[in-house]
């Protein structure tokens, strides 16, 4: 079976990564692909072996008759392709698919997405093409125990961390509110983030420091427990290292499309502290694999993009409580937490490996495959 797939696996995004372990999963799968490769972003790195599948594949001739497309529904009408097949690879984070998504998504023939609370929003924005449920994949053959942490100046520390782009929907105020006060009267635990406002350079850095010291004039506590920042882009390898090098992976985010660091950390085995809104969290049980923090819907709120974040749509709010908790308890129970990470890399290796996804994409696009072609050829 021959698939041409087009999304931006070039790029350090989220979407990126998904990109990335889509055709690694497709491959997987044993499906026959041609990439194409389109790249909205500033800065390139080495994303590894996948990266270098995804653009060994680039541009390859291939009599194919099905495309998959993950890139923003915004973008569809640029890359679909009229007598293919089309399918949408749609994430999204908020209860509600932009309605400018929505009506590019019903130029799709089908839409493929990674959990029940997607869905729901893809169909609540009016959309009603098929759609399946198809999760992200991760490549589950890396080595873990090959990989070497860095020397960080906080190793002696009970090491929280988080991954993310500084964005309102991360909700890094609530993140840092909570350990700020959680830990503001306790020794040997910090807090490490790697984040990014949009791209790499000096000024949006500034960004970031700037927005914390105006938080920390608005707490006013008499003691910060350390928190430390990489702001620097990372190859694939070194992401793998960062999440060796701490030991409990927290997120206070509004809601996600699928959340990759949190897979990645349970590949790790890094127990995740998360709100248990969208994406991945459907597929993990608190206190078992993850430990989940409820949340509540509210309008979504977003200075930065307000024209796919709109008034119509609602995104979670953490119990910031219910977080703090957690992540006392993580400290407290540090043996138990890090049994937790362990449980949780069994969840990924058994639903997200890269040949378990590729199984199941495989199996509908030889339906879809079938499906198109004539009566007297179908057996």
């Amino acid at each position: 079976m021959k698939i041409k797939f087009c999304g931006s696996a070039r790029d350090y995004s989220g979407y990126g990564e998904a990109n990335r372990h889509d055709i690694g999963a497709l491959v997987a799968g044993g499906i026959e692909l041609t990439t194409e490769l389109p790249s909205f972003c500033l800065e390139i790195t080495d994303f590894g072996k996948l990266g270098r599948l995804a653009m060994e594949l680039e541009g390859r001739p291939l009599g194919y008759k099905i495309k998959i497309l993950h890139l923003t529904p915004n973008l569809y009408k640029t890359y679909i392709e009229e007598g293919k097949y089309n399918i949408g690879r749609i994430f999204w984070e908020t209860d509600r698919l932009p309605l400018d998504f929505a009506a590019s998504a019903e130029l799709l023939d089908e839409i493929w997405t990674g959990s029940e609370f997607n869905a729901e929003a893809i169909r609540k924005a009016g959309v009603t093409k098929p759609i399946y449920i198809i999760p992200e994949a991760i490549d589950g053959s890396i080595d873990i125990e090959s990989i070497e942490p860095y020397i960080i100046p906080n190793r002696e520390d009970y090491k929280f961390y988080s991954i993310f782009e500084w964005t309102e929907r991360k909700n890094p105020f609530a993140l840092l509110a909570a350990f700020w006060q959680e830990f503001k009267d306790t020794e040997g635990v910090s807090l490490t983030i790697k984040t990014y406002v949009d791209n790499f350079t000096p000024g949006k850095k500034l960004i970031i420091d700037q927005y914390i010291r105006r938080m920390q004039k608005q707490l006013n506590l008499k003691r910060y427990a350390p928190v430390y920042l990489y702001r620097g882009l990372m190859e694939r390898d070194q992401i793998y290292r960062f999440h060796k090098s701490f030991d409990c992976f927290v997120s206070a985010h509004r809601g996600e499309g699928w959340g990759i660091p949190q897979m990645e950390a349970l590949l790790l085995e890094k127990p995740i502290i998360s709100t248990n809104l969208g994406g991945i969290h459907e597929y993990l049980k608190d206190g078992a694999d993850a430990m989940l923090i409820p949340y509540t819907f509210a309008p979504v709120d977003n200075s930065r993009n307000k024209t796919w974040y709109a008034a119509n749509q609602q995104w979670g709010e953490i119990d910031q409580a219910k977080l703090r908790e957690a992540m006392r308890w993580s400290f407290d129970n540090q043996a138990k937490a890090k049994n937790i990470g362990k449980e949780g890399r069994k969840t990924i290796l058994k639903r997200f490996d890269l040949p378990v996804v590729g199984k199941t994409m495989a199996e509908r696009l030889q339906k879809i495959h079938l499906q198109l072609q004539p009566k007297n050829e179908r057996t």
